[in-house]
């Protein structure tokens, strides 16, 4: 207590030296707390299930999906209905099994009409979970059964938003594309399966039974979209319940080898449940624990060395400490006890900036994050915080109070309160100023390279105009309208009433769009070998979708109205497909079978859209007319409606315009994600716009810190040399030779800093690789540059004590002696 209570009147004695250290301090454990808050939630916080480890996901990749997914594995598409039948009856691995197939509604009946996503879940999938419902039940078997009664179960938000938590919705009747359901459970708030790591608007809003048709079981090739989910038994890893079902794959193909042959093949897949989910969102963290290490590094280094210029000043007083009997022991307490207190304050402060930080994070970061919106501030994270807070004092208390223990009080008392310690006393603090620089070099390079990768994303050719474009969804549910003319008619007539609305140039309508949501289809060229397959992305498109979009007709035509049911099939390709499937050939005239339709003619060939993403290839592309193609993505309809030059503000208005105008049509249609073309794009690169403006920012106040702390020591040196430069000036030294000298130190540590920084990018560049994007991770521009800005910044800073070393008056300095 008596330490503490010395610390507290030192502090008192000089506020200036503790508010420094104790902000410093908050600027690196504020982000590393946050960081480590976004790591607790997302990687390490167990799922809401029951022993969540042994959750396991199996999915299947078909042949040749890479040529829709420029190669990485991102084509998982489930499973067929009967593959999954397989999976659950003959496997050795899971001790339970459930299915699941994504799905979504429009709710009716109730207000204001609505898109919901939703789920068909077998009723094995709860127990599987572990999960309750909050009030009610979860299905029984005999209600997954085809034909039984349709039940359903909400989530917890849309039972709040939509009902106003009423216990009394369990029985009531909800219609769902038209068809009545009856709620018997609500889920509790945590349970968001399988959209656990999803954006709030792609969360799962309601769950119904999920049945196979006999017609879906047989037909294997109809229909990939059921997912398996399985609880391993115990002993059974990831990798050996893949192995399973590799063998179960094997086996079904051998019984059903009319189905699987060529280029119809299955491969399974198994990953666990939680790093299945994260999986996109690992590198961007591990990446932020790198920067964050770094800066809390430099931000130690930097208190480590006010302590010991602090220490450096209470020579004498330890001395005097030492004198009258003061043991190493009590010293060496005493100063630890200062610098923890200093690590609380800083923890503290830290503490406080963590919170505003994550507050900044969920409003600004990208919705597309992970679990963004659940990151707080943990216990966890708080108890990260204090050890933190203790370990950094302990770091940086250790050297200072070890040094003023080994004071000589015989010395100590000789030496003059100004003269000084000798040359060899400032090996510590250059050595951290070195440490310092190495770090910042790391995020400098870092940074710089995340900047070029995100500057050439954005200069990529979208292969579309997202200027001037707004976009409204809605949905024509097959049961509302089981008639291809009766809904061709309303959207027609869609078409006509929005083109009307003022400021509107044209309007078009699409069932996905680039950079939303995407579909892949199976085909087949004409005179291939019957199972020669591939694969393209697909989007049925109105008349004039192209002039809408700014797509380019680069030979051929476009789709007209004339393209109809009764005419023959027609297709317009991008040019990706031309050069992959038909090198040398004119497309124009090429026919090729997709599915049991009738074979498609290519009419026109369009320039390549990026899809998926912007850092991305343009994969192989299939556009049919909507009104031509009756297929599972019929109802889907996003009306696109492109602004004249003067109306490029009024997207807001349009859209309560457009929603009037669909509901003047059909009051029951649901007007969902109006958004504008622009905001696509913006939100496809919005998490790299988020990772390089957070690895800016670290790099930003890691450079300041190191020039800060480069500053200060310079500055101390020439403070404590004062006696020694007067010497040499009135010895007849030039100035000039001065300030190179103390410059020349500065250059020194600079460059073995950026040597040092450059050794260890070449073992953390792995690190940065996976978010680069046509940009070397060993660019040689950036190697260079990073270097010489920080050195050029090193230079700065030791430029001011230097100019004060060279203006010094050598007699005024020796009299003041």
């Amino acid at each position: 207590m008596q330490d503490l209570k010395f610390a507290l009147r030192s502090f008192r004695k000089n506020p200036g030296f503790a508010l420094i250290a104790a902000l410093t301090l908050a600027l690196g454990i504020g982000p590393t707390t946050a960081v480590f808050s976004a790591v607790n939630t997302i990687l390490l916080s167990p799922l809401p299930y029951l022993h969540p480890e042994r959750l396991v996901i199996v999915s299947e990749t078909l042949a040749n999906m890479g040529e829709v997914t420029g190669g990485k594995d991102e084509g998982y598409l489930g499973m067929a209905a009967g593959e999954y039948l397989d999976y659950r009856d003959r496997n050795r691995s899971f001790s339970q099994v459930a299915a699941y197939q994504n799905d979504a509604f429009n709710l009716t009946g109730a207000g204001t009409p609505l898109r919901i996503n939703a789920d068909r879940a077998t009723a094995s999938l709860f127990p599987l979970l572990g999960v309750k419902p909050a009030i009610g039940r979860s299905f029984s078997e005999a209600e997954t059964l085809p034909g039984a009664g349709n039940v359903a179960v909400l989530a917890y938000e849309l039972w709040q938003d939509q009902y106003g938590r009423d216990p009394q919705v369990l029985g009531r009747t909800i219609k769902l594309d038209e068809k009545p359901y009856t709620v018997i459970g609500v889920m509790p708030p945590s349970f968001r399966f399988p959209t656990d790591t999803a954006a709030p608007s792609e969360r799962v809003q309601i769950w119904v039974p999920l049945s196979f048709a006999p017609d879906l079981i047989t037909d294997r090739l109809r229909e990939f979209g059921v997912h398996f989910i399985g609880r391993l038994k115990p002993g059974i890893s990831a990798p050996l319940a893949e192995q399973d079902a590799q063998r179960i794959a094997h086996g079904f193909m051998q019984e059903h080898a009319d189905m699987y042959s060529g280029s119809l093949y299955v491969v399974p897949h198994a990953f666990p449940y939680s790093a299945y989910s994260v999986a996109k969102i690992k590198p961007l963290l591990f990446l932020l624990i790198a920067a964050v290490s770094c800066v809390l590094l430099i931000v130690a280094a930097n208190v480590a060395n006010l302590l010991l210029a602090r220490a450096s000043n209470r020579r004498r007083e330890m001395a005097i400490r030492a004198a009258i009997g003061a043991q190493r022991s009590r010293i060496v307490r005493q100063c630890l006890v200062e610098s923890g207190l200093l690590s609380l304050l800083g923890g503290c402060a830290g503490v406080l900036l963590a919170f505003f930080l994550l507050v900044a994070l969920r409003y600004f970061g990208p919705r597309s994050l992970v679990r963004l919106q659940d990151v707080t501030l943990h216990p966890v994270a708080l108890a990260f915080t204090l050890v933190l807070s203790l370990g950094t004092s302990v770091a940086f208390g250790f050297v200072p109070a070890w040094r003023l223990s080994r004071t000589s009080p015989q010395s100590s008392m000789k030496e003059s309160a100004h003269s000084g310690p000798g040359p060899g006393a400032h090996t510590v603090q250059r050595r951290l100023i070195v440490g310092e620089i190495a770090a910042a070099l790391l995020l400098l390079i870092g940074s710089t390279l995340l900047v070029k990768s995100f500057v050439r994303v954005l200069n990529v050719p979208f292969g579309f105009d997202p200027e001037g474009a707004v976009v409204v969804r809605t949905v024509f549910d097959r049961p509302r309208y089981p008639d291809l003319l009766k809904r061709e008619a309303v959207q027609r007539e869609l078409l006509d009433r929005l083109s009307g609305l003022p400021g509107v140039s044209g309007v078009a309508a699409a069932s996905h769009l680039p950079l939303s949501d995407a579909r892949q289809i199976g085909f087949r060229l004409e005179h291939a070998a019957p199972n020669d397959f591939h694969w393209a992305e697909n989007s049925l498109v109105s008349p004039g979708y192209f002039h809408v979009m700014g797509i380019s007709i680069l030979r051929g035509r476009d789709f007209s109205y004339q393209d109809g049911t009764s005419a023959p099939p027609a297709a317009v390709v991008n040019e990706t497909f031309a050069r992959a499937f038909l090198p040398g050939r004119d497309p124009i005239g090429q026919r090729f079978h997709w599915g049991d339709r009738a074979l498609f003619t290519i009419v026109g060939v369009v320039n390549d859209v990026r899809i998926s993403a912007l850092d991305v290839a343009a994969p192989p592309m299939i556009y049919d007319s909507m009104f031509q193609v009756e297929s599972g993505a019929s109802g889907r309809t996003a009306f696109v409606l492109r602004l004249s030059q003067r109306q490029t503000e009024a997207g807001r208005s349009l859209y309560r315009a457009a929603q009037q105008q669909i509901w003047s049509l059909d009051k029951d249609l649901p007007t969902y994600e109006t958004t504008t073309l622009a905001a696509l794009v913006s939100e496809s690169v919005a998490q790299r716009r988020f990772t390089t403006l957070l690895m800016g920012s670290f790099a930003v106040v890691a450079l300041l810190l190191a020039a800060v702390g480069l500053f200060g020591v310079i500055s101390y040196v020439v403070s404590e040399r004062k006696r020694e430069l007067a010497v040499r000036i009135a010895l007849g030294a030039r100035k000039s030779n001065i300030g190179w000298m103390i410059l020349g130190k500065a250059s020194g540590m600079a460059i073995a800093g950026c040597a040092i920084g450059l050794l260890a990018y070449l073992v953390a560049s792995r690190l940065v690789k996976s978010s680069l994007f046509a940009v070397s991770v060993f660019d040689p521009a950036t190697l260079l540059f990073a270097p010489l800005l920080l050195a050029g910044i090193a230079l700065l800073a030791a430029y001011w004590p230097a100019r004060r070393a060279m203006r010094s008056d050598p007699m005024a300095a020796l009299r003041y002696e």
